[in-house]
């Protein structure tokens, strides 16, 4: 009998390693769980960064939009909560050009040449004198009209923003000329694969996940319509939103945003219209906006209709690269307006 038991006690686990083993039973399944789980809790981590983030754009969004249109002077104060996101200033990211003869009669070209100087043709010379404004002070240079090519120099500060305006010598704006860049705002947020990037230039949104390119999320705001007789108009609304000292940081900001006064660079008859767009942003968002325009262009001249197309058009080469038109030389109604923003602590 004490070798029978003897022998059984030997056959038996001890209770000690039995535990260890269960222990480690339990250590290995929780181990294959979190490893399976970890990349869904990523994901889920970084859809929570994206939506804070996207919210916070939308929000900046729709108080810029408000504020631009008003009064100078007027604003107002938003608390923004920024757990994994900072606002930064995005400075210079988009340059315009828009020009348009004021009158029929004449056809006018502006050519920047350099920091101080512009050239001016006029077609049928009529032009005398040139007014050039602005935010700094303002400039009115006279000259000899003539069917040559005219080079005037002035002292102004004109590397963001003029509006140079062409007269007779009956003091008639035949032609306008304006330059406008546009800063606006960054938002950027970590991901588990690098960083996310929100741009807000010009009331348009503009995405990039590291390494890839920016696209276009929201386009400017430009309408283009027929009136009831046949007159294509054309509006178009530029915003420029600048950071005046430092940008709030932290987890909860809170921002000051006010108007600094719109502008009305464009209101009425014109005619010979063009514009241009650079972005500074990235190369590859120029070619991108400019496809986008001409697409209703591309398609006609494709099929052989360019007669029947009324809209956006190449200005000179069928790239846009020297610009676009509104309904080619005919006359059209044009509603340009600068909006002017300062954001502060």
């Amino acid at each position: 009998m004490k070798a029978r038991g003897r022998r059984e006690d030997e056959l038996a686990v001890s209770e000690v390693i039995g535990v260890v083993m269960l222990l480690a039973m339990v250590v290995s399944m929780m181990g294959g769980v979190f490893l399976i789980l970890t990349p869904y809790v990523n994901d889920f981590q970084d859809n929570s960064a994206w939506a804070s983030a996207n919210g916070i754009s939308e929000r900046l969004d729709g108080r810029f939009e408000v504020v631009g249109g008003a009064s100078e002077g007027v604003g107002l104060k938003t608390t923004i909560a920024t757990p994994s996101s900072s606002i930064s200033p995005l400075l210079n990211a988009e340059e315009w050009i828009v020009a348009a003869d004021l009158t029929a009669t004449e056809a006018v070209t502006v050519t920047y040449l350099n920091e101080s100087a512009f050239s001016i043709i006029a077609e049928n010379e009529s032009a005398v004198a040139a007014s050039i404004w602005t935010p700094d002070g303002q400039e009115r240079i006279t000259f000899e009209a003539s069917n040559e090519e005219i080079t005037i120099n002035h002292s102004l500060d004109v590397l963001n923003l003029y509006i140079i305006d062409i007269e007779d010598d009956q003091g008639v704006v035949l032609h306008r000329q304006a330059k406008i860049v546009l800063s606006g705002i960054m938002i950027k947020t970590s991901v588990q694969s690098g960083e996310h990037d929100i741009a807000l230039v010009n009331d348009c949104r503009y995405d990039r996940f590291s390494n890839e390119p920016w696209t276009i999320g929201q386009r400017p705001d430009v309408a283009i319509d027929e009136l009831f007789d046949g007159t294509m108009r054309a509006s178009f609304s530029l915003m420029d939103v600048r950071v005046d000292g430092a940008m709030p940081s932290g987890s909860r900001i809170i921002m000051d945003i006010e108007s600094k006064g719109p502008l009305t660079i464009f209101s009425g008859d014109a005619w010979n219209f063009r514009f241009q767009y650079f972005s500074t942003l990235d190369d590859t968002l120029t070619p991108q906006m400019n496809e986008d325009w001409l697409m209703d262009y591309t398609l006609n001249r494709a099929s052989g209709t360019l007669d029947l197309h009324r809209g956006v058009s190449p200005w000179l080469r069928a790239s846009g690269a020297d610009g676009m038109t509104i309904d080619g030389e005919r006359m059209i109604d044009l509603e340009i307006e600068f909006q002017r923003i300062e954001v502060s602590k």
